[in-house]
C-alpha cells in the first residue's frame, strides 16, 4: 500500500470533475482509540474541516460507525452529514431512513445472550456489554490482559451453539466481540447501497467514493469497493485489502485539509 498523502498528485487528477462520497468511519479514524468509547471524541479542527466539507457541492460526506445512530449522531452532530451505525444496520441523513428488520425469535435470542453475558462477565473488572439495538458488543479494552482468553472463552460457551443454528453471526474487531443477526448485511453492503443512490442523482460514473477505516469491519467496504472508488487503511500495522493507508488519525485530518484546499484552490 502507498501512504495516500505521497500520492496526492495522483489522488487528485482521479477525483478532477467527480462527485465524492466520503465515507469516514470514526473511532480509530476521525478520533483515536481509547480506552472508553465515550472517551473518543472529534477534535474541533476535525469537526471544522466536515463543517467545510458538507458547505462543498460536490462532496456528500458519510460517517460510518459500529457505534448506534443515536451514539455516532451525539458524537459528530454536523447537519448535512449522513449517519451510517451498527455496521450498516441504521442510516440517517439527506432525507432519508434505513432501518433493517429482524425477526422475533433473533430479537428474543439475543436479548437473551446479552443477559447471559452480562452475568457470566459482570466478575471480570474492565468488561462490558454494549446492546445496540440490533447488535449487542463485548468491549474489553479495559480488562487484564491476563483476562482476555476469559472473556474470549466466556463469550465462545454462550453464543457458538447460536452460530451453530445461524440463528446469529459472531463478528471481531479491535478489542471487541460482536453480535449481528444473521444477515449478509455490513459496512460494505451499506456503502454500496448508498453509493448507488447517489448515482441515481448524480449519474452513473459522475460519483467517486472514498472510503477511510481502521478496523477489521471497515474491510467488508474496502473490499466491495475495490475497483469502484479509493480505499484506505488508517494504521501502519497489519494486512488490509485497502489500496492506500494513512498513518493515523492525524493523517487522516490532513488529507480532509487536502481535499478542501484542493477545491478552493481551483476557484
Amino acid at each position: 500500500m502507498k501512504n495516500l498523502l505521497e500520492d496526492w498528485d495522483n489522488m487528485a487528477q482521479v477525483c478532477a470533475d467527480k462527485n465524492i462520497i466520503l465515507f469516514l468511519d470514526y473511532d480509530g479514524t476521525l478520533a483515536p482509540i481509547v480506552n472508553s468509547p465515550w472517551e473518543a471524541v472529534l477534535s474541533q479542527e476535525n469537526r471544522e474541516l466536515i463543517e467545510w466539507l458538507v458547505l462543498i457541492p460536490r462532496y456528500q460526506v458519510v460517517i460510518i460507525s459500529g457505534r448506534t445512530l443515536v451514539d455516532i449522531k451525539q458524537m459528530v452532530g454536523i447537519e448535512g452529514v449522513i449517519y451510517i451505525g451498527n455496521h450498516g444496520w441504521e442510516i440517517e441523513g439527506s432525507s432519508m431512513h434505513f432501518e433493517s428488520l429482524i425477526s422475533v425469535k433473533v430479537s428474543s435470542t439475543m436479548e437473551k445472550i446479552k443477559y447471559e453475558l452480562i452475568t457470566e462477565l459482570s466478575s471480570i473488572p474492565g468488561v462490558f456489554v454494549e446492546d445496540k439495538g440490533m447488535t449487542l458488543s463485548v468491549h474489553y479494552r479495559m480488562a487484564a490482559r491476563d483476562k482476555e482468553f476469559l472473556v474470549r472463552r466466556i463469550f465462545e460457551h454462550i453464543c457458538m451453539p447460536y452460530c451453530r443454528q445461524n440463528i446469529i453471526k459472531v463478528h471481531e474487531g479491535k478489542k471487541v466481540l460482536e453480535l449481528r443477526p444473521p444477515v449478509e448485511w455490513d459496512k460494505g453492503k451499506a456503502a454500496l447501497w448508498l453509493l448507488r443512490k447517489q448515482e441515481i442523482l448524480r449519474g452513473k460514473g459522475n460519483v467517486l467514493p472514498i472510503y477511510i477505516g481502521d478496523d477489521t469491519s471497515d474491510e467488508d467496504a474496502f473490499r466491495v469497493l475495490k475497483n469502484k472508488g479509493i480505499t484506505v487503511f488508517v494504521g501502519t500495522s497489519g494486512s488490509s485489502e485497502a489500496q492506500y493507508y494513512l498513518a493515523g488519525p492525524q493523517e487522516v485530518t490532513e488529507f480532509l485539509k487536502h481535499m478542501i484546499y484542493g477545491v478552493y484552490e481551483k476557484l
